[in-house]
């Protein structure tokens, strides 16, 4: 299964951060001022996709000189950057897809890019966003994801109503509930094993980590 690494301008993730992830995956695409973090970090991506208000211009220079592929929309569109760059990655036929630098400053980026996760799920693939001290996952079905003892996990539904929920590796344990949108009982659960297992009957859930 092909896996695509998609990183974004946010988060202050480390140079050491990208540079062990990018030897995970088969074809990476910077996102505008993302590009420029991962040259500047001497990570080559394959595809490098936006508007590019956010680069500094030696940066787009040292883009085009590592002959990297440079597709540019006008700042008028419907569409961010980051789900052209899906896109981009869909029409590849990629199965597994990394987002990161999804995390930061405006609330209103920061929802959109988590909720981009859902229309993954629904054409059926692996989505998650990976940053160095946080990671979201979602699933509408079994989803086992590795992590420290003691690390804070959160349960959001991402559907108005997630049913039959069941999870395993949790402080606090869920054997078939019900959750809603809009209510806090999963909120900051802690893990107790290094291996979290969470199942869904019908709807879609977030699995949100913090690493210690």
């Amino acid at each position: 299964m092909k896996t695509v690494l998609i990183v974004a301008n946010g988060n202050n993730n480390s140079k050491l951060f990208y540079q062990k992830l990018s030897k995970k995956v088969d074809f990476i695409i910077g996102v505008d001022g993302g590009a420029g973090k991962l040259i500047k970090y001497g990570i080559t991506p394959d595809l490098a996709v936006g508007d590019f208000d956010s680069i500094e211009r030696d940066e787009l220079n040292l883009l085009k000189k590592k002959g990297v592929t440079i597709l540019q929309f006008p700042e008028d569109k419907d569409y961010s950057d980051t789900e052209l760059a899906i896109n981009v990655a869909l029409e590849k036929h990629f199965n597994i897809f990394i987002l990161s630098g999804m995390l930061y400053g405006r609330i209103d980026h920061m929802l959109f890019n988590v909720s981009l996760l859902y229309p993954l799920l629904k054409k059926g693939k692996d989505a998650c966003i990976l940053e160095e001290r946080e990671e979201i996952y979602i699933t509408s079905g079994k989803r086992k994801i590795k992590t420290k003892k003691g690390s804070t996990v959160s349960l959001y539904p991402m559907t108005s109503i997630v049913q039959g929920v069941k999870t395993s590796g949790l402080k606090y344990q869920l054997n078939g509930g019900t959750l809603l949108k809009g209510k806090t009982l999963t909120l900051s659960n802690i893990a107790v094993s290094s291996i979290v297992q969470v199942e869904v009957k019908k709807g879609a859930l977030l699995i949100v980590t913090e690493k210690k």
